[in-house]
């Protein structure tokens, strides 16, 4: 599966905070193992817990990701 950017994407890393959450592709990067960064619409438990701000992005392999 080739993803570009702008694709909507599910997370199918369980460990991921945002599992099975639906986000879009900001960039794809083809030399880096994790190269395929998604932005979301909810922040991570970092910015729950009172800090400034969350993170909205992370970066998955392609292999991680489905297309919604």
């Amino acid at each position: 599966m080739a993803v570009s950017k702008g694709d909507k994407v599910r997370i199918k890393r369980q460990e991921s905070y945002w599992f099975n959450e639906v986000g879009s592709v900001v960039s794809v990067e083809a030399t880096n193992k994790y190269g395929v960064m998604v932005r979301f619409e909810k922040t991570n438990y970092f910015g729950i817990q009172g800090t400034d701000n969350g993170n909205l992005t992370n970066s998955f392999a392609e292999s991680e990701l489905e297309r919604a």
